[in-house]
Formats: C-alpha cells, sequence, structure tokens
C-alpha cells in the first residue's frame, strides 16, 4: 500500500502532481517544472522530505554509541547543533548518509532512506548493554528543503536578522513555534533543512508558501529537486548510496573523520586513503538523449566498460538528460570533460563526463 506524506491534502491543494517513490507517494511536480527550475537557480524553492525516515536516540551512551558505529567525529554535537554521518558496513560499504541533530538531550538521526526499520535494524544490530532507547519519530516532524540563490536572504525576511554563510543554524519563530533551519552545504546553491512538529504543519507551511511566493519562489516537487541533487553530485539512498560503494568512491569525505578513534570500518576507509586504493569515483554525466528506461547502465569508452550510471533526470531548461554514476578512477580525477556513451539497453548515446562541483 502506498503511503501518503502529512501533508498530502496540502500539496493537493497547492496543484501536485505525485509520483510513486520507494512506496510513497510524493509530488512530482505543481505544474510546471520549468518554473520549480527557476525557483532553485534564480530565488528559493520549498521541498517537502518528510518520507525520510527520522529516529530519536536518547540516553547517556547515544553519542559514544553513534561514534562508534559511524563515520564522523560525533563530539562535535558537543559545540554544534548538527553533524553529518555515514553508517558503513565493516568493509566499509555505505549502508546510510544521516544529518544527527541534537536536541536537549536526545539526538534525532535523519536518514537517506525512506524506511525507518532499515536504519532501526542497524542500530539494533550493535547495541549490547548501552543506556540508549531508539524510537521511530518519522510521523512526528516534518522535514523540507529550502534550496536556492536567495535563501538566506528569504531566511533573513522571515527572521528579521541578515543570515550569514557560515551560520548553521537559524531559529524562525512564527505562530508561536520556534523552528530550525539547519544550513546544508550538499547542493551548489545555498540550502537549508527546516524541521517543524507535525501538529503546526499546515499552517506554518502555507505561511512559508505565501511569503516565499513573494519572493518569486515557490514550492518544487521531486522532479526539479532530482535534476538539482544530480547537477550538484549529491548521491541518493539506493542508487549511489548502497553497499556496492564507500564513502571515498561517493566523494563523501566531509562526513568521515580520519582522527577519531576506532568505528566500524574504519581500517577499510582509512587504508583506501592511506594506499590511493580508490577504484572508482562519482561523476556528473551529461547525455543530449531523452532516456525513457530505468537506470542503471553501463558507461563505455570505445569498447572498454568504465563505469555505470546509477540515476539520471532529464532537464527541460537546458534540454538534456543528466546523471551520476561510478566511473573508474583513471578517468574521474580530473574534468577532462571526456565524451563517452552510456548503454540504455537498445542503443548507446553519446555522453560527456564532468566532476560534480567541490561543496
Amino acid at each position: 500500500m502506498q503511503k501518503k506524506l502529512i501533508l498530502h491534502d496540502f500539496h493537493s491543494a497547492c496543484g501536485a502532481q505525485f509520483i510513486s517513490n520507494r512506496n510513497w507517494q510524493i509530488p512530482a511536480n505543481y505544474g510546471d517544472v520549468n518554473s520549480e527550475l527557476r525557483y532553485v537557480r534564480d530565488s528559493a524553492g520549498l521541498l517537502d522530505q518528510s518520507y525520510l525516515a527520522k529516529m530519536n536516540l536518547n540516553g547517556k551512551d547515544t553519542i559514544d554509541f553513534i561514534n562508534r558505529i559511524s563515520t564522523n567525529d560525533m563530539t562535535k554535537l558537543i559545540m554544534n547543533p548538527m553533524c553529518d554521518t555515514i553508517f558503513v558496513t565493516p568493509k566499509g560499504r555505505i549502508v546510510d548518509y544521516c544529518r544527527v541533530i541534537k536536541r536537549d538531550s536526545a539526538y534525532t538521526v535523519i536518514s537517506s532512506n525512506v524506511d525507518g526499520m532499515y536504519l532501526m535494524d542497524w542500530l539494533n544490530r550493535f547495541l549490547i548493554l548501552e543506556d540508549i532507547k531508539i524510537k521511530d519519530v518519522s510521523s512526528q516532524y516534518i522535514w523540507l528543503l529550502l534550496i536556492g540563490p536567495r535563501s538566506r536572504v528569504f531566511l533573513g525576511s522571515l527572521t528579521g536578522q541578515p543570515v550569514a554563510p557560515e551560520d548553521e543554524i537559524i531559529w524562525i519563530n512564527t505562530f508561536d513555534v520556534v523552528i530550525p533551519a539547519f544550513a546544508n552545504n550538499h547542493f551548489c546553491a545555498p540550502a537549508y533543512n527546516i524541521w517543524m512538529p507535525a501538529d503546526r504543519s499546515v499552517e506554518i507551511l502555507e505561511w512559508l508558501r505565501k511569503r516565499l511566493n513573494a519572493f518569486e519562489g515557490g514550492m518544487i516537487g521531486n522532479t526539479a529537486f532530482q535534476i538539482t541533487r544530480i547537477e550538484s553530485g549529491m548521491p541518493d539512498w539506493g542508487t549511489e548510496l548502497t553497499e556496492d560503494y564507500n564513502p571515498h568512491e561517493a566523494r563523501l569525505l566531509k562526513a568521515v573523520s580520519f582522527t577519531k578513534g576506532c568505528y566500524t570500518g574504519q581500517e577499510v576507509i582509512a587504508r583506501l586513503d592511506a594506499y590511493d586504493k580508490v577504484q572508482k569515483y562519482l561523476m556528473i554525466i551529461e547525455m543530449q538523449d531523452i532516456i525513457d528506461v530505468s537506470a542503471p547502465f553501463d558507461v563505455y569508452l570505445d569498447d572498454e566498460k568504465i563505469g555505470v550510471l546509477t540515476s539520471f533526470a532529464f532537464d527541460p531548461l537546458e534540454n538534456r538528460s543528466v546523471g551520476l554514476g561510478y566511473i573508474k578512477k583513471m578517468y574521474a580525477r580530473d574534468d577532462y570533460k571526456l565524451k563517452v556513451e552510456v548503454d540504455v539497453g537498445d542503443r548507446r548515446i553519446a555522453a560527456v563526463l564532468r566532476l560534480p562541483p567541490v561543496l
């Protein structure tokens, strides 16, 4: 059975056209993908990502526990409101890429996956005698992404204070509720995750939408987001974030600490770094053709298979398809604009490789 967003009726009233995404009905667009892309590129767009799983971890051993089973240094949360980290297998392969948020005495883990039980089961397998309680709180909160060059100016208009690029958290006071906006540096435009309680979300989101419209911005759906995500070189769960790949290959080393103590998968990740053993890297793949079948696709240079395209989207403003894929290291370290071919089953189409932006 398809799941619906908490704000499904709100999106429907805004003209959303829905698609199925990993067993969820989510807005594909609000009637005009071109306009939504312009919001993201010229002003700011607002995306509902509440389908992502959210776990509360509470107890005196929480930070030590997350530190022991994920890649980043969780002691950063002593001074900072959030920290990105990656849960990996003992072989250093990606299980989930998460944002960890400090909340009073508890911590909330925002998954890249929609399946809360997947992350819950992974966390529970490492619990022994730790003082930790884990609870799925996915239905209690709304998780939004505000993205675009005017995002900071827009947030400043809501708070009455200018927002600086280095500000990691901005507090918005509205309807007697104080909601945080967390800086998100994974995209090629300024972006923030806005977090709010589900029980007040309709009135708050309507207020945000109206204020955003006055900034020549608006709601965006999954189509515009996927194009933006791919152009940013940001991997997604189930396509680029899988146990087939490691954080080096996914270019996610900002979420990896090479100085903290031991954690699950550390030996493999450290060895890949120390001995330059990474075999492939994530690359952006530009294609002029429209593709009407689902990825993955093999990528070729002449007759040599050099990688795999893992996800793609068609950009109507640029009239081209753009994708992400893992490419052999020798072709993925420099921005050669290398011309390759993508095998889509019935034909090969011309493509060009380029490096993701350095974020």
